[in-house]
């Protein structure tokens, strides 16, 4: 029997609690109407419903009165892909926004900006990718009301200044290439002075696997290690394309990795991933786990 299930979720950091009637009007302003939703129960909160374009599904959209959780219960409807911690490490693996973590400390309220689906409804990571476009394209409408601290995706554990998130999504449309910045994020983490390991963080909101890259940084441009995880995670938007489990694939400037399939990522959170460990001369650093050792006799 199917029911119906929040499947994505988006979130605006505000410094403020905006009224569920000026999020309305903001939305009817760009063409999107949506209604208020009463509870039945005395103690139950007042929601935004509406509609994604082209017959799309439902979204719902509501005020949480407390900043976003450092640490995430069961109780908490936050979105399915919603691990404690989140925020913090958003703000950490933040490259580019040198006031994430001041900006995040700002904030006092949130605006989910959810999605509605049947169970049993079937759909591919590019329908999924489609969908959670769309919701980003509700979150930047909702985001131009003053006294937001920036877009939050907490699957992908993506801090953002809210006219990032409309300069990714322009880019992407010129350039044709899916706006993955915004929905799964890049880490970068040193294991000594010159081994690293580059991961994304939400594909999974995507029904893709996460991918860890190991690799020598002497021996590796990180700039192309990154790119080429974008055209690893694209790639397995088609199954007959997606890297087999203990194989050997190529990656920037010829260079071969070893492809092992895992459910233990080396860093929080716990998810399922790809391991890319580089077939370099170096040897890999002491004290490392034994699943990273591979034996190439």
């Amino acid at each position: 029997m199917s029911e119906t299930v929040c499947t994505q979720a988006l979130a605006l950091l505000a410094k403020r609690v905006f009224t569920l009637e000026e999020i309305q009007k903001q939305l009817e302003a760009g063409k999107l109407p949506c209604s208020l939703v009463e509870a039945d129960d005395q103690g139950g909160s007042r929601k935004l419903q509406g509609k994604l374009p082209h017959g799309g599904p439902d979204i719902i959209i509501e005020t949480v009165e407390s900043p976003w959780p450092a640490k995430i219960e069961p109780e908490q409807d936050l979105g399915p892909f919603s691990y404690s911690g989140a925020l913090e490490r958003a703000c950490k693996f933040n490259v580019n926004w040198a006031q994430a973590t001041e900006e995040a400390a700002q904030h006092q309220a949130i605006v989910l900006v959810r999605m509605l689906q049947e169970t049993n409804e079937p759909s591919s990571a590019a329908d999924v990718l489609a969908r959670l476009m769309a919701l980003a394209k509700v979150s930047l409408s909702i985001g131009s009301l003053p006294d937001v601290a920036g877009y939050f995706c907490p699957g992908g554990e993506i801090f953002l200044p809210i006219e990032v998130l409309d300069e990714i999504l322009q880019a992407s449309k010129v350039a044709g290439f899916p706006p993955l910045d915004l929905f799964a994020n890049l880490r970068l983490s040193w294991l000594d002075d010159r081994w690293i390991i580059f991961e994304t963080i939400g594909n999974a909101q995507l029904g893709l696997p996460d991918f860890e890259v190991y690799a020598d940084s002497k021996q590796h441009d990180l700039n192309e290690v990154a790119a080429w995880l974008r055209r690893w995670s694209w790639q397995h938007f088609q199954k007959e394309n997606a890297l087999k489990d203990r194989n050997v694939t190529v990656g920037p400037k010829e260079a071969r990795f070893d492809v092992v399939y895992a459910d233990d990522a080396l860093l929080a959170p716990k998810r399922a991933v790809v391991r890319l460990i580089a077939q370099d001369e170096a040897k890999m650093p002491d004290g490392l786990p034994a699943r990273l050792r591979i034996d190439r006799t």
